[in-house]
């Protein structure tokens, strides 16, 4: 059978089964070829599918079985963000804890050359130079002002104070709500590591009303009727911290020269 026929047969065969049916079709010579059994299966099968009525043949969901997934997805969706949250939130207090020690280590160490530096004067630069500070802790303003924030953008202060001679690490908490109780505890226990080494901590915060607010903990080497650092428990620390909760707070570290 060569091109031509071949669309003639199939023209041909089209035209009988609409007018007899499929199993009226040629009864011709090419009744039994392959060709002409596989095209009158094939039209008849597609008009048996057509007479099938649509709801028989529909294997789509429900709307209640969609409503069901969405809401298994939403609860998994909740559960996954409010993990991701606790799981960041834990990674930044780790973060911050080791950027503290960094500076409270580089402050111990270098003490000699820090106590050359002049009165009032920030120690960020020399911190700086000493390559003692993660670069992403360190930012520069317009007029060449260095400053360190830690991971929670907190600013920190050093500075060296005649008073007699100490150096002060300071954090401003100001404007911050970034879950500020849990910040300042992971401070305060930041500070309370270096017990022997400091002479003093302070949480110091100012009321609505203008009132300024401190509370002071002393190192080992103080009188014993000072409180102590070391002494420090949760419960303290909470209370403290509950000042930073609604107030501009400052926490400090008072190191000697």
């Amino acid at each position: 059978m060569n091109l031509f026929d071949f669309f003639k047969f199939f023209s041909l065969a089209h035209s009988e089964i609409a007018e007899n049916g499929a199993g009226k079709v040629l009864s011709s010579e090419e009744e039994n070829s392959s060709v002409h059994k596989t095209y009158v299966n094939f039209l008849t099968s597609r008009k048996s599918a057509l007479n099938v009525p649509l709801y028989a043949i529909s294997s789509g969901r429900s709307m209640v079985e969609m409503l069901g997934v969405l809401a298994i997805i939403g609860v998994l969706s909740v559960g996954a963000i409010s993990g991701y949250s606790k799981a960041m939130m834990k990674y930044k207090l780790n973060k911050q804890t080791e950027q503290i020690n960094q500076i409270m280590m580089t402050m111990v160490e270098y003490k000699s050359v820090f106590a050359n530096a002049g009165y009032n004067e920030s120690l960020i630069p020399l911190f700086v130079k000493l390559n003692a500070l993660p670069t992403e802790m360190i930012h520069s303003n317009s007029n060449s002002n260095t400053y360190i924030y830690d991971i929670f953008g907190l600013r920190i202060d050093i500075m060296r104070m005649p008073d007699p001679d100490y150096m002060y690490l300071v954090f401003h908490m100001t404007n911050f709500a970034d879950a500020n109780h849990t910040v300042c505890r992971n401070i305060l226990e930041s500070f309370k590591g270096y017990a022997a080494e400091l002479a003093a901590i302070g949480v110091n915060s100012t009321t609505s009303e203008d009132m300024n607010q401190q509370e002071w903990w002393y190192g080992d080497s103080s009188p014993d009727n000072y409180k102590k650092i070391h002494q420090l428990d949760i419960s303290t620390m909470n209370s403290l911290c509950e000042k930073c909760d609604n107030y501009t707070c400052v926490i400090a570290a008072v190191f000697p020269l």
